[in-house]
């Protein structure tokens, strides 16, 4: 019997070390300049209105989108998942929802097109803008792209950024969210409290389970395995005194 415990837990873990495997490699963070201030750049909106990101931020709480018109990936769905939750929300919340291109070869026209493709043209929660201070707004943020030259296209985070009225940043969505997470960052950018933990990365060796924002999955991972070990422990040790004093008695 004592060699079918020995089985288990050599079981438990090979799994959590395919485990450990899969997660070391993710490395996503929605914790990259958190509590920093965004930078108050100059808004060229769809509009007609010219403005610093202050007046907007100062008005409501804001969340950032940033997205280009001629997006063939994600920047589409992101907005069309995030304007869906939106419509499941309490209506008497108060924010603004900010999309800026960060493609400077779009234009307010080219923006004004999206939002009405979007069907988001009329609707008053959301602002669509330009700036030629796309560069300042992306490094304050945290946003990565990267222009590929064969596809034409840019390969970029999808990413929604929480501001509150101060202008600081104080949550980040990476991928496509539901409507709970939605919620924690209206929570968090009206400064209400919100319990919070953070994501896993490369660093996180000892967490117990990992959690993929994108896929929504949870793994077992190598801390859980620290934490067996002393009740795996003791019951393989009882089996083999067990086992023993049978021998002994025959």
């Amino acid at each position: 019997m004592h060699k079918s415990i020995f089985a288990l837990f050599a079981l438990v873990l090979f799994n959590l070390g395919i485990s450990f495997a899969q997660t070391s490699e993710y490395n996503l963070s929605e914790e990259d300049r958190l509590y920093t201030k965004v930078e108050n750049i100059q808004i060229q909106t769809t509009q007609g209105e010219e403005l610093k990101l202050s007046n907007l931020y100062n008005r409501e709480p804001l969340i950032l989108a940033l997205v280009f018109t001629r997006c063939t990936g994600v920047c589409s769905p992101l907005l069309s998942n995030l304007k869906e939750n939106i419509t499941r929300l309490n209506p008497k919340l108060k924010f603004k929802v900010l999309v800026v291109s960060f493609d400077t070869a779009d234009t307010k026209v080219d923006l004004n097109n999206y939002a009405q493709l979007l069907g988001l043209n009329d609707d008053e929660r959301w602002v669509f803008g330009t700036t030629y201070q796309i560069n300042e707004l992306i490094e304050s943020v945290g946003f990565h792209s990267q222009w590929d030259s064969v596809t034409r296209q840019y390969e970029h985070d999808a990413l929604l950024v929480g501001i509150n009225g101060n202008g600081y940043i104080i949550k980040k969505l990476i991928g496509i969210r539901d409507v709970r997470a939605l919620e924690v960052m209206l929570k968090s950018i009206h400064n209400e409290f919100v319990i919070s933990y953070p994501l896993p990365h490369n660093n996180s060796v000892l967490s117990c389970f990992s959690y993929d924002p994108i896929t929504g999955k949870k793994k077992l991972k190598f801390g859980l395995f620290l934490l067996l070990i002393p009740a795996l422990g003791t019951i393989i040790l009882l089996v083999v005194i067990s086992s023993q004093k049978r021998q002994l008695r025959k």
